[in-house]
C-alpha cells in the first residue's frame, strides 16, 4: 500500500501535531517526498506517520457501519450525518501545501480506507460538543428565559431539559476550572499603567481622577460589555492607542487619564491562553486527560467576550453572557482566598491589542480632595490612582 522505506517530515503536512510526531520518531536528515535536507534528524518513517494519521482520525469518525448509523435504501442510505474523505481532511487540518504531486495525500486517503465516514459516536456529544452546546444554552438561557436564581443549582449536574448538557451554573464553574487549569488567573503588579479615555466636549475640562476615572453609579446608565447599567467597573487598556480605539466614535477633543495600581491585582487573563493542541498531538503518559476540549472551549469563550457586537438596540441582549460571566468571576471565584480583581481581553478594535475591565468603581479611586465625600476615609482599599491627565484632538471617527 505504501513505501515502508521512504521518509517524511512533518512540514509537509503544514499541521504542528505531526510537525512534532515526525520530530519525535525522526531517523533521517532528509524527506522524501518535498526534498527538504536538514542538519538534524527531521523525517520519520512514512508508515509510521500514516498509522499515527488514521489512528488520531479513527478517534474521532468511524465507518458509518462501525459507527452504528442507521441505514435505509428506501430512505436515501445512511440516516444521519456523513462525510467524504475530503471533508474528513478538512475537519483534521491536514494540508498538503509541499505536496506538488498529490502522491503524500493520496498515500494517506489510502491508509485511511474509507471513502464515507460518520462520527464515531453519532448518538452521544463529544467532550467539546458538550461545552459547546452547553455554552449555547447558557446563552438562550439567560438572555431570553431567566437571568437570575440559577447559581443554587447542582454544578456537576446535567441541565434537567437536555440530559448532556451542563447547566447555566455548571459550565460558569467549567470556566473557571479551565481558566485555572492553565494558569490563566494572572498578577497585574502594583504601578501598572493603565489609559482611560473620555470625550470632552467643548467647555469642559476633565483632568482629575473623579472626572476620568470611573462613573458614579447615578450615572452609570450605559450598557457595556462586562457591566449593565448601574454597575460601576473601571475599563482601560494598557497603550494610550487602544485606549482611543475603545473609545472614540466621533471627531473631537478626549481627555486621558493615566492610572496607576496602588497593589497588586488578582485578573483572568484570557488574552495569553495556550492554543488548543493538534488533533495528531500525542498527549504524553503524565497527562491524565485531553485538554483539547477544555482549552478550545476557553478559547471560544475569549472569543465570545471580545468579538465586536454592533451598538443598536440588540446590545443590551448580546451583551448579557459577559455580564454574567463577569459577575460570576467578580462575586463567586476565589483563588487562595482571593478574590478576583479584574479580565484582561482582546481588543475588539486593535488586533492584537488587549483591553481590561478592573472591579473597581469609586470607593476604589484615589480622589482629589475637592472630590471626596464625606466618608470617603472608610473605604481603605483605593487601589487605582491617577498619574497624569492631557487633551488629545481626534480629527476622523471611528470606522
Amino acid at each position: 500500500m505504501y513505501n515502508n522505506a521512504k521518509f517524511v517530515c512533518g512540514r509537509c503536512f503544514d499541521n504542528e501535531g505531526l510537525v512534532d510526531y515526525c520530530l519525535a520518531y525522526a531517523q533521517r536528515r532528509k524527506c522524501d517526498f518535498c526534498g527538504v535536507a536538514a542538519k538534524s534528524l527531521v523525517a520519520a518513517p512514512v508508515a509510521d506517520v500514516l498509522d499515527h494519521i488514521r489512528s488520531c482520525v479513527f478517534q474521532h469518525y468511524d465507518d458509518p457501519a462501525n459507527a452504528g448509523l442507521a441505514y435505509e435504501s428506501a430512505e436515501g442510505g445512511y440516516q444521519g450525518v456523513t462525510y467524504y474523505t475530503v471533508e474528513i481532511l478538512e475537519f483534521m487540518e491536514l494540508d498538503f501545501t509541499r505536496d506538488k504531486t498529490g502522491t503524500l495525500r493520496d498515500l494517506v486517503v489510502r491508509r485511511l480506507g474509507n471513502d464515507l465516514w460518520s462520527d464515531a459516536n453519532p448518538y452521544i456529544l463529544s467532550p467539546r460538543q458538550r461545552l459547546d452546546f452547553s455554552w449555547e444554552h447558557f446563552c438562550e438561557i439567560i438572555k431570553h428565559r431567566r437571568r437570575y436564581f440559577f447559581l443554587h443549582e447542582d454544578a456537576n449536574a446535567a441541565d434537567s431539559e437536555y440530559k448532556e448538557i451542563y447547566t447555566p451554573a455548571g459550565i460558569l464553574q467549567k470556566i473557571f476550572e479551565y481558566a485555572k487549569d492553565v494558569g490563566a488567573f494572572v498578577e497585574m503588579p502594583a504601578n501598572t499603567r493603565l489609559y482611560r479615555a473620555r470625550f470632552q466636549p467643548r467647555g469642559s475640562k476633565f483632568q482629575t481622577a473623579g472626572t476620568l476615572g470611573p462613573p458614579p453609579q447615578e450615572v452609570a446608565f450605559q450598557t457595556n460589555r462586562m457591566s449593565p447599567p448601574g454597575i460601576v467597573m473601571t475599563y482601560a487598556s494598557e497603550d494610550l492607542k487602544t485606549a482611543l480605539a475603545e473609545t472614540i466614535m466621533d471627531p473631537g477633543t478626549y481627555a486621558i487619564g493615566e492610572f496607576l495600581t496602588n497593589r497588586n491585582a488578582l485578573i483572568l487573563d484570557l488574552t495569553q491562553l495556550p492554543k488548543t493542541p493538534s488533533v495528531f498531538w500525542e498527549i504524553p503518559d503524565s497527562m491524565p486527560f485531553d485538554p483539547r476540549p477544555s482549552i478550545g472551549f476557553l478559547n471560544s469563550v475569549s472569543w465570545e467576550i471580545s468579538r465586536p457586537i454592533a451598538r443598536d438596540n440588540r446590545i443590551h441582549i448580546e451583551y448579557v453572557p459577559t455580564q454574567v460571566v463577569t459577575e460570576y468571576v467578580r462575586s463567586i471565584v476565589k483563588l487562595n482566598g482571593r478574590r478576583v480583581d479584574g479580565i484582561r481581553y482582546r481588543s475588539s478594535r486593535i488586533p492584537n491589542k488587549t483591553a481590561v475591565v478592573l472591579f473597581a468603581d469609586r470607593e476604589n479611586l484615589v480622589l482629589e480632595p475637592s472630590e471626596r465625600a464625606e466618608f470617603y476615609h472608610l473605604h481603605r482599599d483605593r487601589w487605582l490612582r491617577l498619574d497624569r491627565s492631557r487633551v488629545k484632538t481626534v480629527r476622523r471617527a471611528r470606522s
